[in-house]
């Protein structure tokens, strides 16, 4: 029903997550992210949200992510029907797909990258997003700009069979800034996004805002 990502900037010690489907308001839940912790992306026939709450404690406690994904699957009554990717501060990934998804179901998981759909167009979607996010990375492209790419490159590769309503973009570093935009229901709702951010990024009143708001480094901002 979703296809999605979760990155990691290293350099920046920044996470991303950005997902899009055929249904309505993915952003409540599908895409999760707490700095400094992790990020996961909560998806499938039937969506656990409270995996990714409990799995985000976790890491923040310390625990392995592969023991926690491992953990949250054997605690897991409906895990057949959940797709789960999770992602640490550093980079690391575990997830899984369960076997009642709805096919076409993929996942691709290496260290600072973790790419998954469900109920996909065709079997080139994940493919086509680890692409586009590695060559926009490669390019120098900031890590929501590169999310965006992987976004766009899989719907163009098949996306949601049944269409592409809802999506979201978080990016976060510890004691950054949030962006965390979504677009609830619109008939090219990646597209919207895309606008969206451009819109951010272009509005000079905006920018202006941010600049003066506290972060980590300038608690005093004002």
């Amino acid at each position: 029903m979703t296809f999605s990502l979760i990155a990691l900037d290293a350099d920046r010690r920044t996470l991303g997550v950005a997902c899009a489907t055929g249904g309505p308001a993915l952003g409540g839940f599908v895409p999760h992210l707490q700095p400094g912790v992790g990020a996961a992306i909560t998806q499938g026939y039937s969506t656990n949200v409270m995996a990714a709450e409990h799995g985000l404690a976790r890491l923040a406690a310390g625990e392995a992510v592969t023991s926690v994904m491992a953990e949250l699957r054997h605690a897991d009554q409906g895990e057949a029907w959940r797709q789960l990717a999770l992602m640490d501060r550093h980079g690391q990934v575990a997830g899984w797909t369960g076997a009642l998804n709805e096919p076409v179901c993929d996942m691709h998981l290496v260290p600072g990258l973790a790419v998954a759909g469900n109920m996909l167009g065709s079997r080139e979607v994940v493919p086509a997003m680890v692409e586009a996010y590695c060559l926009a990375e490669e390019a120098g492209k900031a890590l929501a700009e590169a999310l965006l790419s992987a976004l766009v490159a899989g719907q163009r590769a098949g996306g949601d069979h049944r269409g592409v309503f809802s999506a979201a973009l978080k990016v976060r570093a510890p004691g950054g800034l949030p962006l965390d935009l979504r677009i609830d229901h619109a008939a090219d709702a990646v597209a919207e996004l895309g606008g969206l951010y451009r819109h951010i990024r272009e509005d000079q009143d905006f920018l202006a805002f941010l600049s003066r708001l506290p972060i980590g480094d300038e608690p005093h901002r004002h």
